[in-house]
């Protein structure tokens, strides 16, 4: 049951951001010469936009703190680059994750990292459905959530080699 439904969440979020960066995913540093460019030193990431359902945001933080992140540390899985919570506007958090593939993270349906970060979540849980039982309580405190993929330009460190 998880796998179908993160697979189809999955593959929609991804078309929906090859659909939305196609056009707007524009090389803005290196001149390569004949009028082409690409983003060089940056660091790719997937920024996740989430609005919790009235009253559900420290539930679903205790997932989060409980399962969730011993899930990725068990797994071996990178954590978020960063977390924010908003006190104001149109969001309750947005969550930035590195994309280490760069773009070619959005080619997967299910990534290997997600296949073990699910079966530490499955360890933690007591098994797969427990698992898909604790991922089915967080999500249905998820009032909506969307995903774009943006770009972070890293220090120069001086270093021209």
């Amino acid at each position: 049951m998880f796998t179908k439904s993160l697979l189809k969440a999955t593959a929609l979020t991804a078309a929906l951001i090859l659909a939305g960066t196609s056009f707007t995913a524009t090389a803005q540093d290196e001149d390569e010469g004949d009028g082409t460019a690409r983003l060089e030193n940056v660091t790719i990431v997937d920024v996740v936009y989430i609005n919790f359902k009235p009253g559900k945001r420290t539930r679903a933080m205790e997932i989060i703190n409980e399962y969730f992140v011993p899930a990725s540390e068990a797994a071996g899985t990178a954590g978020p680059l960063q977390v924010i919570h908003f006190d104001t506007g149109r969001f309750d958090m947005v969550i930035l994750w590195e994309m280490e593939g760069g773009f070619d993270d959005l080619m997967w349906y299910v990534s290997p990292d997600s296949l073990k970060w699910f079966a530490a979540l499955s360890e933690i849980a007591g098994g797969e459905e427990e698992a898909g039982a604790i991922w089915g309580e967080y999500i249905s405190y998820v009032a909506n959530s969307h995903n774009e993929v943006a770009h972070i330009h890293n220090p120069d460190n001086g270093d021209d080699e």
